[in-house]
């Protein structure tokens, strides 16, 4: 790492564990109202420390992590009654996202003059499912009632320039997706990268309003009007112009790929996208990518 990266990465992380931004945060989380020895700052400071250098298994390890960060001899219960506060989730997720947010740096970039030098962020949606004991299943129902039928879902948004997740999301595996995209005004300038699960033609819509560009697969049932088309050696298809893409999908030619220009009637205003198809052997289907990059890209 650059010294000058270094001397902000240090100056960040003062300003990110100050006391006085810590005891602030958890009186407004409700967390505490009297300050005493297990303040806002030393247990943040207690629970990153104690996870950065040791193997956590239990909470007696945070309350020995404790006592040895200050030099205290605070005893079990009362470090217990302390975590055991209802607020503290909230106090620990603010501090949280406020870490990974404010901690993070453009790390990695691209050569002026390359396609991807353009963005000032690469940005990755996704989302990941991990099956959990089936006691969870009132509040964390999955969907396979069977197995599992207890499941949750990781749901990240990943800076690539950054090497970082600026939010993470954990829900249900039911719960949809879509909800956990990015806000198109903060993708100025930015390109989106996203799975076919994701797919809302309004919020696509107001990401280049925004400013924004966006990557993503497309999935089955879509069905814009076809404005224009043509073969990735050049050549017009006139054909399939002005029809629906189900009408044609069957008669396009599998040997190359082909762009098609897409079109969405929607109330707040048609969307226009490059809709790329590519046929893959293997599956013997085409795979469908949506973007609003120029052609150049």
């Amino acid at each position: 790492m650059e010294h000058g990266h270094l001397s902000m990465v240090a100056d960040k992380f003062q300003w990110v564990f100050s006391e006085p931004r810590l005891n602030a945060c958890g009186t407004k989380e409700q967390f505490c109202r009297r300050q005493r020895i297990i303040t806002p700052f030393r247990l943040r400071l207690t629970l990153t420390a104690t996870c950065a250098s040791q193997r956590v298994e239990t909470l007696a390890d945070f309350q020995r992590g404790c006592n040895a960060l200050w030099g205290t001899t605070i005893t079990d219960k009362a470090f217990s009654n302390q975590v055991a506060k209802p607020h503290l989730a909230d106090f620990a997720r603010t501090m949280t996202a406020r870490l990974i947010g404010d901690m993070t740096l453009k790390g990695l970039g691209f050569p002026k003059g390359r396609a991807f030098a353009e963005f000032r962020h690469i940005v990755l949606q996704d989302g990941s499912s991990f099956a959990i004991p089936d006691g969870w299943r009132e509040v964390f129902p999955g969907r396979c009632t069977v197995v599992p039928p207890a499941a949750v879902e990781l749901h990240t948004t990943m800076d690539l320039l950054c090497d970082a997740p600026p939010t993470v999301v954990l829900t249900s595996d039911t719960t949809s997706e879509q909800p956990f995209l990015p806000a198109p005004q903060t993708l100025k300038g930015c390109l989106l990268l996203a799975d076919r699960g994701y797919i809302d033609v309004h919020y696509m819509r107001r990401v280049p309003d925004a400013g924004g560009f966006l990557l993503m697969r497309a999935k089955a049932g879509m069905n814009p009007q076809v404005v224009e088309a043509c073969r990735e050696d050049g050549p017009r298809l006139r054909s399939p112009r002005n029809k629906l893409l189900k009408a044609i999908h069957a008669q396009l030619p599998n040997r190359q790929r082909v762009e098609l220009g897409g079109c969405w009637p929607l109330d707040e205003g048609p969307l226009r996208l490059r809709l790329i198809l590519r046929w893959n052997l293997k599956t013997k289907r085409f795979c469908d990518f949506l973007t609003n990059l120029p052609p150049k890209h």
